[in-house]
């Protein structure tokens, strides 16, 4: 409340302050007129029948856009997340949302050239024009993947004349920035422009384990981009561009939380059973996170005139790399904590060392720990939670240890005992389109097709931590890797579309289009048909037997695994009609189709799920290799208006959309270590609406704002039906933001402009779990643990929370304490203009907001793995214009 009320103040003072300033000023001028080129052609933004917030180039420097993250929260009914790694953000536009391990949901577009690899948008936005978010299903224009929106990027074409932009930032956590911009004609009809960006961002977290500032949530991007537009003659134009970018960055820094009313009960401990909102951050690991992206860009588009139409040819190239490696998730389940080489017996095929190597490092991680006082078993709750013990040693209670559950060991941290994991996920892309399209007023039509071959390959892999800091950098390292999923995907994409848009009356017109989408797919093992190195194919906890890395191979150690491929295809229309209510208003109403194709997830990953989480009562269902195709279907209505003579512009519209197998990612944890599956949710209901507004309250002061309200209901899930009726994942019931700039003239040539902006995202759930009771590994473990018994001693007695002789576990869990809380973010940006150069200040959340990126409930691992959000930031810009 206290927030709130610093808020209001703020922007109510300056309402009040506005409200004395001749309204005589304000009659002598107007909102800004907005051009778009959402349909492929420039239009006035009030004659679109879209739903489309867009960011121009002014707006874009005074609200510091530098991010996707910048402009989306200026977006009503747009939430974007920003977590695990660079390439993977998961952006939400009316419900429908990117899914990690699959293609995005909204068509990203850069200077009329689709971009293909959803790893790609997260990046650095700077020399930008404009900026224009399209919501609801654009498939019938874009596309493959157009099933929530599209995001629109124009970058700033080189001009007539020279110019230069030099300019460079510091701020909190030891952010440096730096950007030069240089452009203008090179010879007669052709001109260039050159751009370069870097940011350096040390991050606010340090490594408690190492002690080391700017090594958990750190950013450094280096990205370069050159244009080159020739006018060949008076008909044929052609603009290329060129791109390359490098990132190197923290990641997967979560934190655990667990979910176990039971357990919590039984210790006496309620940190076993907390509020995610409530947890204090501590990231201490000893394989610190890393990530790194590499990408390469090349387009040329060729405009050719001829009277009656223009065509267009687009050529692009897209190539994006990127690993990243951090700390694993293992230790809870005891994978490294066993000495299990005297149940392998000799002659075993097992390849590495022997698999007693890893269960060494983690048992002297541990101690070394306790001897340093580093982890306190009263004081560190809820870990540790069995004092007294060694992780895979007797204890001198007279009882081997439970499943490795002796010392609860969380994951990611100082001890070896959690593993370590490695991803890759490397795109390479080719694309053409070609279109023609009318060319003046009258009857609009386009026509064309588009072709696209993708190869992409992920590779994700879990192994054992022995303590010297070296894994390699690639997925299979032998005598470390236990558990590995590579696949090589390749992707055949041929499109056709047209549209034609023409007026049934002076004052209505319809628009049809429709676009008909095919997806070859196709995906082939890379996998080496060994034995694990360690544990978790190596040997299985469950049995004792030897088995293969990937649970795909029979374990034979002869056969193969085959390739697959499949088909997906749909046709997208879209038909739209305006009706020019006045000069200044317009109805317009839509109906619209986007799709996805489906997809294939790593081979291997049902027959792991089956095989550990079979015999779960809340197990996920329909979890297979491969997943079906999405399609969205959405009426919507708007309004777009002008008033008060163009100084008030208010655009509102409403929505319903349904959705078909919606694509869902689903996090699970166990004995393997993490498995990342994209499972479909039947179908899914969204309805809402949004509006927003701009108003020039006089020639100095605008006010601006929007509101949007999304409600969700997922209608059927077959994957987890205990899910039904819940929201929608990370679907907020309400999202707004309202702002107010302020400039003045100071001094002849110099202006003052204050820029407060304030923004507020509802509650949030991250996953179709919502308040369920689940079934975990830990809900009764009496079985495993008489099997381990049997191996390494017998129960005796009982223990902390273990009664001798019975059940032991720790009970199911409870996800109703799993909701992202609202928040309010406030940021202030007070800048100096002149012609020339421009000095900035500004603040970022500062009310400094404890809020959580993300939150992804692990059902079966009975918790849930969380990610920070950023807390407050300043800093200081210059910039000069030559």
């Amino acid at each position: 409340m206290f927030k709130r009320s610093i808020i209001a103040s703020a922007i109510g003072a300056t309402l009040i302050s506005s409200a004395s300033i001749s309204v005589a000023t304000a009659e002598q001028i107007t909102v800004e007129e907005v051009v778009v080129t959402a349909r492929k052609r420039a239009e006035n933004l009030q004659e679109v029948p879209i739903a489309i917030t867009a960011f121009t180039e002014k707006t874009i420097e005074r609200a510091g856009i530098e991010r996707p993250q910048d402009f989306i929260a200026l977006t009503p009914n747009v939430t974007i997340v920003d977590s695990a790694n660079a390439g993977d953000t998961q952006v939400t536009i009316r419900g429908i949302t990117s899914t990690r391990d699959a293609e995005g949901t909204f068509a990203y577009v850069v200077d009329g050239v689709l971009l293909t690899n959803p790893n790609g948008f997260n990046q650095e936005l700077f020399d930008i024009q404009q900026i224009e978010v399209l919501k609801g299903p654009q498939g019938a224009i874009y596309g493959r993947n157009a099933v929530a929106g599209a995001i629109i990027v124009t970058t700033k074409k080189p001009g007539d004349e020279f110019e230069s932009t030099v300019s460079v930032g510091a701020g909190s956590n030891d952010l440096t920035k730096a950007r030069i911009s240089v452009s203008g004609p090179i010879v007669d009809g052709l001109k260039g422009s050159f751009s370069f960006s870097n940011r350096d961002d040390e991050g606010e977290y340090k490594n408690e384990f190492t002690g080391k500032d700017g090594s958990v949530d750190f950013l450094e991007e280096q990205n370069f981009r050159a244009r080159l537009i020739w006018d060949v003659s008076d008909r044929v134009s052609i603009d290329a561009t060129a791109g390359y970018r490098e990132v190197e960055a923290g990641a997967i820094n979560f934190n655990a939380v667990f979910a176990l009313p039971t357990a919590a009960a039984n210790f006496g401990d309620p940190n076993l059973y907390k509020d995610v909102n409530d947890h204090d951050f501590r990231f201490e690991f000893n394989v610190p996170g890393e990530n790194e992206q590499e990408n390469t860009f090349f387009s040329v588009k060729a405009d050719v005139d001829m009277d009656w139409a223009t065509l267009t040819t687009v050529v692009a190239y897209d190539n994006l790399e990127e690993y990243l490696l951090s700390d694993g998730t293992s230790a809870a389940f005891g994978l490294y904590s066993f000495d299990l080489s005297a149940a392998v017996g000799p002659g075993s095929p097992l390849s590495g060392p022997s698999v007693g190597e890893a269960q060494n490092a983690c048992s002297a991680s541990y101690q070394d720990l306790l001897a340093s006082g580093a982890y306190n078993p009263g004081v560190n709750s809820p870990f540790f939670a069995f004092p007294g013990t060694v992780p895979g040693m007797a204890s001198d209670i007279g009882f081997a240890p439970v499943y490795g559950l002796n010392a609860l060991l969380p994951p990611y941290t100082q001890s070896t005992c959690d593993g370590y994991q490695y991803q890759q996920r490397d795109q390479e892309s080719t694309s053409i389109e070609v279109r023609l399209a009318s060319q003046g007023d009258g009857l609009q039509w386009m026509a064309g097709f588009y072709l696209a071959q993708i190869e992409r390959e992920v590779a994700v892999s879990y192994g054992a931590d022995l303590g010297d800091g070296y894994f390699g950098r690639k997925p299979y390292v032998p005598g470390r890797t236990d558990l590995l999923f590579n696949d090589q995907f390749d992707t055949d994409v041929a499109s056709i579309f047209g549209s034609v848009d023409f007026d049934l009356t002076e004052n209505q017109t319809l628009s049809i289009a429709g676009r008909y989408d095919q997806e070859d797919r196709d995906v082939s093992n890379k996998v080496p048909n060994v034995p694990g190195a360690q544990a978790f194919g190596g040997i299985n906890p469950n049995t004792f037997a030897v088995a293969t890395i990937n649970p795909a191979y029979d374990g034979s150690f002869t056969d193969t695994i085959s390739d697959r491929s499949e088909e997906f295809s749909q046709f997208q229309p879209k038909v739209s009609w305006r009706w020019v209510a006045t000069e200044d208003a317009s109805v317009y109403a839509s109906y619209g189709v986007g799709f996805r194709s489906g997809g294939f997830n790593n081979i291997g990953s049902k027959d792991l799920v089956d095989s550990v989480f079979g015999t779960f009562g809340t197990e996920p269902q329909e979890l297979n290799d491969d997943y079906d195709k999405e399609v969205s279907k959405s009426f919507e209505l708007g309004v777009k208006s002008e008033w008060w003579d163009k100084r008030l512009r208010v655009n509102a519209a409403v929505f319903h959309t349904e959705v078909e197998d919606s694509q869902f990612f689903n996090f699970l944890a166990g004995n393997f270590g993490i498995l990342r599956v994209v499972t479909n949710i039947d179908e899914v209901t969204l309805q809402g609406a949004e509006i927003d507004f701009e108003a020039l309250l006089t020639d100095s002061v605008t006010l601006y704002g929007a509101v949007g309200i999304t409600n969700s209901e997922i209608d059927k899930n077959s994957n987890r039906p205990y899910t039904e009726g819940n929201d929608a994942p990370l679907t907020p019931e309400s999202t707004a933001n309202l702002g107010v700039q302020w400039s003045n003239n100071i001094t002849n040539g110099m202006e003052l402009v204050a820029r407060l902006d304030w923004q507020y995202v509802g509650e949030t759930w991250f996953s179709t779990v919502q308040g369920d009771v689940t079934t975990n590994a830990f809900t009764d473990v009496s079985a495993l643990y008489q099997g381990i018994g049997g191996a390494f001693g017998d129960v005796t007695t009982g223990g902390p929370g273990i009664p001798a002789g019975g059940i032991i576990g720790f009970g199911e869990s409870n996800f109703d304490k799993g909701k992202r809380d609202a928040y309010d973010l406030l940021n202030l940006r007070i800048s100096l203009e002149a012609e020339s150069w421009t000095l900035t200040a500004w603040g970022d959340n500062i009310l400094d907001e404890e809020y959580l990126e993300e939150i992804i409930p692990a059902p079966e691992f009975g918790g849930y793995f969380i990610h920070p959000a950023k807390g407050e930031s300043y800093g200081l810009d210059f910039t000069y214009r030559f």
